[in-house]
């Protein structure tokens, strides 16, 4: 039995809990607002654009309208989602489940038919299976230079795919082992901001389809994709790596993780949102900064703090979303980080860039699981240091987000008429018929 089979077999006999079902509906609605709000951006229509020439059909809707085959759908969805990084995070895992999760789920929903419950079971069960595979090395990917959601949600789209097709279990299986030589996602984009490390969620999904539908027509792939001698967690990560296979399958049917997937409030890197938190509690006004320090978990310090000349005045708006230095100081100066805050003319705001060049960070080892906390040092120019200390963001691990506050927010992000509709379909999406309806236009 390897765990790509004990995935499989869980997932022919998928029971999804009401709760469960109902996390998934929120989590299509932040999918669906943040990937609206991203359809105007360059990198949302030069998406668009490329989905174009690559082909066309009519399976399936693309956010922001018009109609192509089900693989190029989820890559268009799948990148929108993650563009203005706002999309959630599994902080344990360091896993962006739902982006993936809901792009190959809508696709695959509206090309074979099906109804909104087993869109929402499709959604879950994504989410489950991409959270699980990130629990086996946590931080590792990160660590070793690949981004888990594209390398492992390429696997754990594979397996919706062929669910949704309706393949047995060991077509299930060959998914996934194709998937595994598709897995990829370098984060070199980290470098310079430039826009690789958005289209990862959009290539897990498009990757995903592509190898169910090989499989569907029986193309094999290995049955020990995940745990074998050159399967995807050994082939990626170097061979010091720690891995914990019974991640996969422990409790697999009656624990689920995808409900502790934490919504973000901001547009930008998760494992700023500690800070951004400490700044705003602090509040000190930016004339009275002399210096800020700033306590980073060693976890997330490469990828939110070096290299720090660059961070501190990030090249794109895109490289801005993983500058920690730019954050606190939008934070500190504006109180608070919204999406006008990444464009290109905000990036080069003076105030805000010399602010940031008043600041450095440590990093330090985190005990336990990965999560999203920080600490923060402001040291004014009178002689006082403020600290503040954050265990985990707000949002993340205990401090779930409540239902009105995901609505709440998908209306900031995306307002209007589609999002209106979506939030009063939440209660009754699993009798939605129509899947394509529920795209916005």
């Amino acid at each position: 039995m390897t765990a790509a089979r004990a995935l499989a077999e869980w997932l022919i006999d998928l029971r999804v809990p009401a709760a469960v079902e109902a996390d998934a509906g929120l989590r299509l609605l932040d999918v669906l607002a943040i990937a609206q709000a991203a359809v105007p951006l360059p990198i949302g229509q030069s998406v668009r654009r490329a989905a174009a020439a690559l082909g066309q059909g009519d399976a399936a809707t693309m956010i922001g309208g018009g109609r192509t085959t089900a693989a190029l759908a989820a890559l268009v969805n799948g990148t929108l989602a993650h563009a203005l990084d706002f999309d959630d995070t599994h902080a344990a895992s360091v896993m962006h489940p739902s982006a993936p999760a809901v792009a190959v789920a809508l696709a695959m929903a509206e090309a074979t038919d099906a109804n909104g419950q087993r869109l929402l079971a499709g959604i879950a069960a994504g989410i489950e299976i991409g959270v699980r595979l990130g629990l086996v090395a946590p931080g590792a990917f990160h660590a070793a230079g690949q981004h888990p959601t594209g390398t492992l949600g390429t696997i754990a789209a594979a397996m919706v795919a062929a669910w949704f097709r309706g393949l047995d279990a060991a077509g299930i299986v060959a998914a996934a082992g194709i998937a595994g030589s598709q897995a990829s996602g370098i984060l070199e984009a980290y470098a310079d901001g430039t826009w690789s490390k958005t289209l990862h969620p959009g290539w897990a999904a498009q990757a995903g389809i592509v190898a169910a539908t090989l499989a569907a027509e029986g193309f094999t792939g290995p049955r020990s994709v995940l745990e074998g001698r050159y399967g995807v967690f050994r082939a990626h990560l170097p061979a010091r790596t720690e891995f914990d296979f019974g991640a996969v399958t422990n409790e697999l049917g009656t624990r689920w993780h995808a409900p502790e997937t934490a919504f973000k409030l901001y547009p930008n890197a998760h494992a700023i949102h500690a800070f951004i938190e400490g700044a705003l509690v602090l509040r000190v006004p930016p004339a009275e900064v002399a210096y800020v320090l700033l306590d980073v978990p060693a976890c997330f310090f490469g990828q939110i703090a070096e290299p720090c000349a660059q961070k501190r005045a990030p090249l794109t708006p895109t490289h801005a979303r993983a500058s920690l230095f730019y954050a606190l100081a939008a934070a500190l100066t504006d109180g608070g980080v919204t999406p006008a805050h990444f464009t290109a003319e905000a990036i080069i705001r003076p105030d805000l860039l010399a602010l940031a060049a008043r600041m450095e960070a440590r990093p330090v080892e985190l005990a336990g699981p990965i999560r999203f906390t920080g600490a923060l040092t402001i040291h004014t120019h009178d002689g006082r240091a403020l600290r503040h200390e954050v265990a985990d963001a707000n949002g993340t691990g205990p401090r779930r987000l409540s239902r009105g506050a995901i609505e709440a927010k998908a209306r900031a992000v995306a307002p209007g008429a589609a999002t209106e509709r979506l939030i009063g379909l939440l209660d009754g999406l699993a009798d939605v018929t129509n899947i394509g309806a529920l795209v916005p236009q």
